[in-house]
């Protein structure tokens, strides 16, 4: 006997979320998304015809059902979309069905998701439904109330209080504003908008089909909930104990030269805030300095974990825009998801010709000090990256985490180098004068013998050999005791053959970075 497969999505996600500049907004507009996908809300807006029963599986923003009859279906998507469309406004939600004439399988599945990008790539419009001029606006988000035809209004809706202050380790205070995340007051202060986003998770959802598909409906459906359900309860256990290990690290309201704020009952606001951790879809904010650290920690701790279902490993690449506080954060987050995606571009590439090795394995990481400049995007960015020799400033991406023959292959964009450089400037194992060091940077722009001359000039020409050598190079013992320096480089070669700075992005990262002790450094 048939059924009829229905599968609801909002779509436009970040443009919902980020509508507002303000941080409780964003957290707000989050929760809506999970909500109106959840089981929960399909019970309060189509009850009538809707039980757990119903659920294939839900979660990242997207859910698919089954029901016995075509009418039941319709009924129920008339319900939900007609709900959305009063209680929140802007918020577009697709939904579409698929008729099934006997009992469905994955191919089915796979159809019913064909229809729904066909829907959305025909949208009768590209435009959403403004006000009339009449309707009282809210003073910052620009919304206009939502009335009901009896003339109440609806109450607004609230993410739910326990899960959210579950964000949150226990003694510490949820930060609802971006002042709150830390920084001291007339600082020019940043903060950091992460994005993270899994590798490869559409590839495994079709190798779960092939492996998968032929199974009993029954069965397959109850394999494609499970394997929904694990990667977002991983991605979520994996935020929740980055977070815990951040927590670690604060002693007397302080992560090193990072002052916590006090809340007015003297707890600390907690310089961690969640505002998307949707399936395999994690979005933080945090105090501009902790950012590309809670970015790392984060990727480490998830490619430890194995999703239950499939068996296999997790690997994520993250993008981090650090900005100003009052930078526009629909900006700022569009600055991130571009930064990961070249990330991932930078892994796809790396890959291309590894037989065995794709970017399911390695974890990677890019970011960008934002000083205000809108408009260009991270293309348009790093054009101004070369140098006058024709060699280029940035080393970014960088490579977290992968198989040690990678690893290998990628030496000079491995994260840890990085990190190893940034932690001698901030335990002044390099203690040369920081303003000559950050005028380096006008200088490695003009080329590599513009910036030897300037060290030489200046007196500081070892700072190369220091952060060379046990970095990029280890010591060449038979020059010990001969009289002859050590061999150290200001540009290398990295495996796509481009001479890159080894100095340049710890330079620009010197006063937005501080590192945090949650696993060592490896040799």
């Amino acid at each position: 006997m048939g059924s009829n497969l229905v599968i609801t999505e909002v779509s436009q996600k970040q443009a919902y979320i980020f509508s507002s500049n303000r941080l409780r907004d964003n957290i707000t507009n989050s929760a809506v998304i999970a909500y109106v996908t959840s089981s929960r809300y399909f019970k309060d807006a189509a009850g009538s015809v809707y039980t757990d029963e119903n659920e294939v599986y839900c979660g990242g923003g997207h859910a698919i059902l089954e029901f016995a009859n075509h009418e039941t279906a319709v009924q129920f998507v008339r319900l939900i979309t007609g709900d959305v469309r009063r209680r929140f406004p802007g918020l577009e939600l697709f939904a579409t069905i698929h008729e099934c004439e006997e009992e469905p399988n994955a191919e089915s599945i796979f159809r019913l998701i064909q229809k729904l990008e066909k829907k959305k790539s025909v949208r009768r419009a590209s435009f959403g439904q403004g006000t009339f001029g009449v309707e009282e606006v809210e003073a910052v988000s620009r919304k206009a109330s939502v009335i009901r035809l009896n003339g109440s209004q609806y109450e607004p809706y609230s993410p739910d209080d326990e899960a959210d202050r579950a964000s949150c380790p226990e003694g510490f205070e949820r930060a609802f504003s971006f002042e709150n995340l830390g920084g001291s007051k007339g600082d020019s202060n940043f903060i950091a908008v992460v994005h993270i986003d899994g590798n490869a998770m559409g590839k495994r959802v079709e190798e779960l089909r092939e492996t998968h598909g032929a199974e009993p409906w029954q069965q397959y459906r109850k394999t494609l909930k499970e394997f929904s359900e694990a990667i977002a309860s991983d991605f979520r256990d994996t935020f929740r104990e980055m977070r815990e290990k951040v927590a670690d690290q604060i002693e007397e309201g302080k992560i090193g030269a990072l002052e916590l704020t006090a809340s007015k009952n003297g707890a600390y606001y907690f310089p961690v805030r969640r505002v998307i951790t949707e399936g395999d879809d994690i979005c933080f904010v945090t105090e501009g300095r902790i950012g590309i650290e809670c970015a790392r920690i984060f990727m480490e701790l998830l490619s430890a974990r194995v999703n239950r279902v499939d068996g296999k490993h997790y690997a994520a690449c993250a993008g981090v825009a650090i900005v100003h506080q009052k930078y526009p954060f629909y900006r700022a987050y569009e600055l991130a998801e571009e930064l990961c995606s070249n990330a991932k571009k930078f892994v796809a590439n790396s890959t291309k010709n590894m037989e065995g090795t794709d970017s399911s394995m390695i974890c990677a990481i890019d970011w960008h000090l934002e000083f205000g400049e809108l408009g260009d995007d991270i293309g348009k960015i790093r054009e101004r990256y070369e140098t006058a020799d024709s060699r280029r400033l940035e080393m970014r991406p960088y490579v977290v985490c992968g198989p040690d023959y990678y690893m290998e292959q990628e030496h000079c964009r491995d994260y840890h180098n990085f990190r190893k450089i940034i932690r001698a400037f901030e335990e002044k194992k390099i203690d040369y004068a920081r303003g000559k060091i950050k005028e380096l940077r006008t200088y490695l722009r003009q080329g590599e013998t513009a910036a030897r001359n300037y060290l030489k000039t200046n007196l500081i020409d070892d700072l190369v050999r220091d952060c060379y050598m046990g970095i990029y190079q280890e010591a060449d013992l038979s020059r010990i005791g001969t009289g002859q320096r050590q061999k150290s480089e200001l540009f290398v070669t990295t495996a796509d053959q481009v001479s890159r700075s080894i100095l340049f992005d710890a330079i620009e990262a010197m006063d937005t970075f501080i590192s945090l002790d949650v696993q060592e450094d490896r040799a």
